[in-house]
């Protein structure tokens, strides 16, 4: 994310993560030795998020605010902070823990910080925290990979302060995966997101979803997509959901060719295929200079 006096509106997932009790730490240990091991800790922490992919927006006294671009790295960096806080030399009996909060959302950049709901709620997130844990939502839990996802448990709902919307909450202990003793599957991931085909064609955009699941496309003009490509059929090709699943099915005389992102490229002739990922369909004609195509994107 860019930061400048511009405001600049972005989707990510901000993570706040702070030093539990830090004020403590200072009346046991002294000031002098309490701030070295406080500014030791925030070292690490700021080194696990750029290594993790992340961009640290701002400290915030005794925590850090960062961004990530994808929940999984949000994840996989809560948890690395618990390891690497776990193992810097302790001071004498004082050990050190976190908390953490991340959730995923738009949020509005400007300077070197960030607002919107999705920054105050993170924010919340990692105050209800226990130590040693970091919380986040059911949603943003539904981006997570499968195996991120059993590694987080269901906590009971706590009030967030000034957040006026509920969340399912969850938990991951992040200085010791063996502790988690409950897998949480309580939520079906895919209903809070369910999977969509994004498509982009000469200029306009279309959604297929469980609630538009079929588009036509060829040179016949009641087609839901016009083509003007005279290599193309009146009825070229139709992409339809299937169970979550997006079929592109070839019925032209030329063929509809599918290139993959970092994959195949495909001739399809009276065939069909499911598109995933991420690539690029051209009707009768492979994908080319001057030739018209349809960008397309999954999204589950």
């Amino acid at each position: 994310m860019e930061t400048s006096g511009i405001l600049r509106a972005t989707e990510c997932v901000v993570l706040f993560a702070d030093i539990a009790d830090s004020s403590v730490l200072y009346e046991r240990i002294g000031n002098e030795a309490a701030a070295k091991r406080i500014n030791g800790c925030l070292k690490a922490m700021q080194g696990v998020v750029m290594h993790a992919g992340g961009q640290v927006i701002k400290l915030t006294g005794d925590g850090l605010m960062a961004i990530f671009e994808k929940a999984d790295a949000a994840f996989e960096a809560s948890s690395a902070m618990g390891m690497e806080l776990g193992d810097l030399p302790a001071s004498g009996e004082h050990r050190i823990d976190i908390r953490i909060g991340f959730h995923h959302g738009p949020a509005v950049s400007t300077g070197n910080d960030l607002f919107g709901e999705t920054v105050n709620v993170a924010a919340r997130f990692c105050e209800v925290a226990s130590t040693g844990t970091a919380v986040t939502s059911s949603e943003t839990a539904a981006l997570l990979s499968r195996g991120n996802q059993r590694k987080l448990r269901k906590i009971p709902p706590r009030p967030l302060k000034g957040i006026n919307r509920n969340f399912d909450l969850l938990e991951l202990i992040c200085d010791d995966y063996s502790k988690v003793t409950a897998v949480f599957a309580s939520i079906d991931f895919s209903a809070l997101h369910p999977a969509r085909l994004e498509l982009h064609f000469c200029g306009e955009s279309r959604v297929l979803d469980e609630g538009a699941h079929r588009i036509t496309i060829g040179r016949d003009p009641a087609a839901d997509v016009v083509l003007s490509n005279t290599h193309a059929s009146r009825r070229h090709c139709v992409i339809e959901e299937r169970s979550g699943k997006f079929v592109v099915i070839d019925s032209s005389s030329n063929g509809t060719f599918v290139v993959e992102e970092g994959g195949r490229s495909l001739r399809l002739r009276r065939e069909e295929l499911v598109l995933d990922g991420h690539g690029w369909i051209t009707f009768g004609r492979p994908r080319g200079p001057e030739v018209d195509e349809m960008e397309y994107r999954f999204v589950g």
